[in-house]
């Protein structure tokens, strides 16, 4: 084992558990997707390769190189409130934020002081034909339809926008659920098929069983090259100490 491969493991299995401790944290954020480590095999030249260009005396060791976000399903809470709602099938809501749109998979709305529809946090959810305002003091019934239309009483007051992008690695996070789009000219589309549930959300997709696997098994792989790397520190300080003889 060199000293590339006990630096890079450790480092390495540290982001690892960073990555894991920010998927456990989120376990129970709604719409909340988990983030996983992509990793790939490296090579550095060792001192005498760089000097003279040669392609020998290569040093391997293990990089986690990019994540990527688990864009799967998660199980729908049925929490019988009327302005939350839960995507069967593909697609994100989408939000105004104040530098555009972002896009979740958390359907935890409700009413703002001016009647607008908004996320917890206050942002409004678009409709498609903008932010959604209901009028809900006059009593009537609030009902969602499976493909998204907002009816007050019998009158259809808008439709909730859903959107679907056919890259997902063009969303980038930029909060515990929300996504921009980090590339413009990544298109949205309409998802092939979706309905939106009424008075349900959509969970976490994070499972912490396996993620407490997974944990376990990057501390003990940091443990280990943590004293490999402590144990190369010792030999060099002993050939030290023995060249001032």
């Amino acid at each position: 084992m060199s000293f590339y491969t006990t630096v890079a493991g450790r480092f390495v299995n540290e982001k690892r558990l960073d990555i894991i401790a920010n998927n456990i944290a989120n376990a129970t954020t709604a719409g909340y997707k988990a983030v996983k480590p992509v990793f790939g095999m490296a090579t550095a030249p060792a001192s005498n390769e760089a000097a003279s260009g040669t392609n020998q005396m290569k040093n391997a060791y293990v990089g986690l190189y990019d994540t990527f976000i688990d864009f799967s399903d998660a199980a729908v809470v049925d929490s019988g409130a009327t302005f939350d709602m839960a995507i069967i099938g593909k697609g994100f809501f989408v939000i105004q934020g104040e530098n555009g749109a972002m896009y979740t998979r958390d359907g935890q709305f409700t009413i703002n002081s001016s009647g607008g529809l908004v996320t917890m946090n206050g942002d409004p959810v678009l409709g498609k034909n903008g932010e959604i305002k209901l009028s809900v003091k006059d009593g009537k019934d609030i009902r969602i339809e499976q493909d998204g239309t907002i009816y007050l009483g019998k009158d259809s007051i808008d439709t909730i926008k859903v959107v679907d992008f056919e890259n997902k690695r063009a969303l980038q996070p930029v909060g515990k659920n929300l996504y921009v789009l980090a590339d413009q000219n990544e298109p949205e589309t309409t998802p092939d098929w979706y309905s939106v549930r009424q008075g349900s959300y959509e969970s976490s997709n994070v499972n912490v069983f396996q993620e407490m696997v997974q944990m376990i098994h990057a501390m003990r792989a940091y443990e280990c090259y943590t004293k490999v790397e402590q144990m190369f520190s010792d030999i060099n300080g002993k050939l030290v100490d023995l060249g001032k003889f």
